[in-house]
């Protein structure tokens, strides 16, 4: 069973009556579960046991933490695929502009990603800033 969620101003234009400019379909964040077993049945409802992907055929868990800090910045990945950063501006390790290249890294926090991509601009941001609401960072 695949579950597919989005936020609503990337549903599809057919749900607005006037449609919808900000319709996209690769926003979305997917959950699989697999019917694992049956566990009751009667004349009107069968009920069935859903299991996540690490729990069929001894899958491991991901090798990826959930951690303020950007993954694509902390493996190496700053200005690669994940990152997508190709813009001129360069700073350094302590976000402070610089015009050295070899100087040019990312601290791998949201702020240091907003500096390059844009304040309001969409983030690729590796990492999970949410998990602080939880942890108390």
């Amino acid at each position: 069973m695949t579950v597919r969620e989005t936020l609503a101003q990337y549903l599809d234009a057919v749900n607005f009556p006037e449609g919808n400019p900000t319709t996209d379909p690769t926003q979305e964040a997917l959950e699989i579960w697999y019917i694992d077993q049956k566990t009751g049945e009667d004349g009107e409802v069968v009920q069935w046991e859903l299991s996540s992907p690490g729990e069929i055929d001894n899958h491991g868990l991901p090798g990826r933490q959930m951690t303020t800090f950007c993954h694509w910045a902390m493996t190496g990945g700053y200005r690669g695929p994940n990152c997508q950063y190709t813009g001129g501006a360069m700073f350094d390790d302590d976000d402070n502009p610089t015009d050295d290249p070899s100087k040019d890294q990312c601290k791998g926090g949201l702020k240091s990603c907003k500096l390059r991509f844009g304040e309001n601009n969409e983030l690729n941001h590796g990492g999970f800033p949410a998990v602080c609401l939880l942890a108390r960072c």
